[in-house]
């Protein structure tokens, strides 16, 4: 490639198995040798136990012996300033540096061909101030899509920017459901009210959860900006085995094959027509199949069955399996 390679940037804190598996899959990328890298390590917790303590410093070690990269940068934060504002604090640093960035959080196993997709989609798109955001993952919904398309909701799993996009990036969570409210917004960002992303906006306006992804989101939204997204996608996300800090234990995210490589090539500039109500249902039935959509309503029946249900039958119900 003739323009300058985007510069990786990893946020790693107390999973070192993650972060082996992560740094192992994004070596063996064919743009890895030719890759600078960052990674931010954040501090440990005052309050944390020792067994937390010990993770921080196998992670630190692991990532201080890193190769298979041009040239490895790390930052090693002496407090702990939570996912959230290390995220924050160190793409502006990375991006403002160099122009673009691409991101990866220490969960997240790549396919070989991320890094080309990556480079080749932010130099594509670097002059089209509309584009704004390169997703990598893309949800297990089906692959009846063209190779590359556009829709306005950003993915965190695997990403890249520019400096030019990423200087709207608002972390007032109040204010930017403020505006999406004013401007009669908040349905549609919703994903026609699939109870998604604005009831995440409100948890962190009320102080329940501090995140990160939800006000880039709303931030690319209101911005009217697009993001570019891969038919079948190069990223797998490991971390949803407890162990992480905003995580649980569903496979509905699951990946079965990642995409060897993916083109970019011109497409029109506009939403792609259906991901907007496929993304609905993804969320809503936990799936787009059939079988999503039978099973979320059989679970729907039964708790609806249940609250009807006297106090006597409840506890039998308790004691065994339906």
């Amino acid at each position: 490639m003739s323009k300058p390679l985007a510069p990786i940037v990893l946020f790693v804190y107390n999973r070192p198995r993650h972060t082996e598996q992560t740094l192992m899959a994004l070596s063996e990328n064919e743009l890895a040798a030719d890759s600078l890298l960052y990674i931010y390590a954040d501090g440990f917790q005052e309050n944390g136990t020792e067994e937390d303590a010990l993770k921080v410093e196998q992670v630190r070690r692991c990532i201080a012996s890193q190769q298979g990269f041009a040239e490895v940068k790390l930052i090693f934060r002496e407090k702990n300033l939570g996912l959230a504002q290390n995220i924050i604090q160190g793409i502006t640093e990375v991006v403002n540096r160099h122009g673009k960035v691409i991101v990866l959080e220490d969960d997240l196993l790549t396919s070989p061909g991320f890094l080309k997709y990556m480079n080749e989609a932010l130099d594509f798109y670097a002059q089209e101030e509309c584009v704004m955001h390169i997703n990598a993952y893309m949800y297990p919904i089906g692959k009846h899509f063209p190779e590359t398309f556009f829709y306005n909701v950003i993915s965190s799993w695997g990403w890249g920017t520019w400096e030019r996009a990423w200087k709207y990036f608002r972390p007032d969570a109040a204010a930017l459901w403020s505006e999406l409210d004013q401007q009669e917004k908040l349905y549609h960002f919703d994903l026609n009210g699939s109870n998604t992303f604005v009831r995440h906006l409100e948890r962190n306006i009320t102080g329940e959860i501090d995140t990160w992804a939800i006000k880039w989101l709303a931030s690319v939204y209101l911005k009217e900006g697009f993001c570019l997204c891969p038919r079948q996608s190069l990223i797998q996300n490991i971390g949803f085995d407890g162990s992480g800090t905003h995580s649980n234990t569903i496979k509905m995210h699951d990946i079965s094959q990642l995409a060897k490589e993916i083109s970019i090539k011109p497409i029109i500039l506009q939403e792609y027509n259906g991901i907007r109500n496929k993304m609905r249902a993804f969320y809503r039935y936990g799936g787009v199949s059939w079988r999503h959509k039978a099973n979320y309503y059989w679970q729907y029946s039964k708790g609806r069955i249940y609250q009807k249900m006297p106090s006597f039958l409840k506890r039998i119900y308790k004691k065994i399996t339906w």
